[in-house]
């Protein structure tokens, strides 16, 4: 194991890489940094803009791939002579802070404590990123607790879409502008916003890439990770979700279908493979809004966490505008259940401080009279029920103001909606 060559290899990394820009901000303050999301949604990028942009000497600014192949095999021992090799290859000067970038952090040995001993001494600020949920509140080891906060970061909005094609788009657009806009909002629909699958303009690689990447999900942060021993079992398993996708998830029926191919699957099991996949940030989970906490923790519904992976399996255009809003609530750090009665059935509640404070209804249009009396009666109900009378409805390319009822429903564009435009 050589540590020097592991060290000297990413010495001013960064540098001179193309980097898209994100609208994600990383907070500042005397706790490790901690950036979270999905394999290949950008992380390292973030961390290296971050880097690019301190004011300070590069012999001051580390960074540290965990998965370099010259770290294969560290053990615990090794991370102190680590620290020594790190004062060897740059020279920091330790009158000024000294930026650790750590990529990876969860891939070595007592990495959590290694971390607090290192964020202990007081002159290292600390960025870390992690593909698995490792490093999220719910599973951050006890010594970090209360020294990490943590950032999300997911494959590019539609915003920072926009921004990397280079369209424009300002609040009102002239039609010509607009149609630019709704074509890139289909393209974007069908293969998301992972930073390599936007940069190609060829479809057939796009789809490949998209393979490619789910592929590497399902072995390196799924069945390597957690020791899957069947693995052709665990695969159709975690395929076979991608049907609930947008819809409640039903783990009996999902194993009574493996019954039915003569495969048993324990129900402990399924637990523990959902699990996983959510770790890896495959998937989101939403929950009922209910004034009864107990039905709050039932029934789930299931959304993928980009709608380009979501398309190797599904072509509905509706469920992938359904999952995007989803996606996007979640950028935005919305708290989201959803809500369904026997005469209601409405998309996403936003709650603040436990109470509704917006209805969304998502579907690909309304013009049909069927499906607007659907929608529209759905919300309205939900909106007396809930005491909620901030109503929306996103669609794919219609935008227009409903008043039934006394109430107003703001029917909004998908493609506006998701850039944080209001309906006129």
């Amino acid at each position: 194991m050589n540590l020097e060559n592991a060290l000297v290899r990413y010495k001013q990394y960064g540098n001179n890489i193309a980097l898209m820009p994100r609208d994600v901000a990383l907070p500042e303050g005397n706790f490790i940094n901690a950036i979270i999301g999905p394999r290949r949604a950008g992380k390292t990028s973030l961390m290296l803009l971050y880097k690019r942009g301190l004011d300070a000497a590069e012999s001051n600014k580390i960074f540290i791939n965990c998965e370099d192949i010259d770290f294969v095999g560290i053990t615990v021992d090794d991370l102190d002579r680590l620290e020594e090799a790190i004062f060897r290859v740059y020279k920091p000067n330790e009158t000024e802070s000294i930026y650790l970038f750590i990529d990876e952090a969860q891939n070595f040995p007592e990495w959590s404590r290694w971390l607090r001993t290192l964020f202990d001494q007081g002159k290292y600020r600390i960025f870390i990123t992690g593909s698995t949920s490792d490093l999220s509140l719910d599973n951050l080891p006890s010594e970090l607790r209360g020294r990490t906060v943590n950032t999300m970061v997911l494959p590019f909005s539609f915003k920072e879409y926009l921004n990397v094609k280079q369209i424009p788009f300002e609040e009102y657009q002239r039609a010509s502008e607009v149609s630019r806009i709704v074509a890139a909002l289909s393209e974007y629909l069908d293969f998301g916003g992972y930073p390599e699958i936007v940069k190609s303009e060829d479809y057939t690689l796009k789809h490949t890439l998209l393979s490619e990447l789910y592929t590497t999900v399902i072995q390196r942060d799924l069945i390597e990770k957690y020791g899957i021993r069947k693995t052709a079992l665990f695969r159709a398993f975690v395929n076979s979700l991608f049907g609930s996708a947008c819809g409640n998830l039903s783990i009996p029926n999902i194993l009574r279908w493996f019954e039915g191919q003569e495969t048993k699957i324990s129900h402990q099991t399924a637990l523990n493979y959902i699990g996983y996949a959510q770790a890896a940030f495959l998937f989101f989970l939403i929950y009922p809004y209910s004034r009864k906490i107990k039905e709050r923790n039932t029934r789930p519904k299931l959304y993928v966490a980009d709608s380009g992976i979501l398309g190797l399996f599904e072509s509905d255009m509706g469920k992938k505008i359904e999952n995007t809003v989803l996606i996007e609530l979640i950028r935005r750090r919305e708290t989201v259940h959803y809500y369904k009665t026997a005469f209601s059935d409405v998309d996403f509640v936003l709650t603040e401080k436990n109470k509704p404070c917006e209805l969304i209804q998502v579907c690909y249009s309304i013009n049909e009279p069927i499906t607007y009396a659907r929608e529209i009666s759905s919300l309205l109900r939900a909106s007396n029920d809930l005491n909620c009378d901030n109503l929306t409805v996103v669609t794919f390319n219609e935008e227009k103001t409903i008043r039934q009822e006394d109430k107003v429903v703001s029917v909004k564009p998908a493609w506006k909606w998701l850039r944080g435009f209001r309906s006129t």
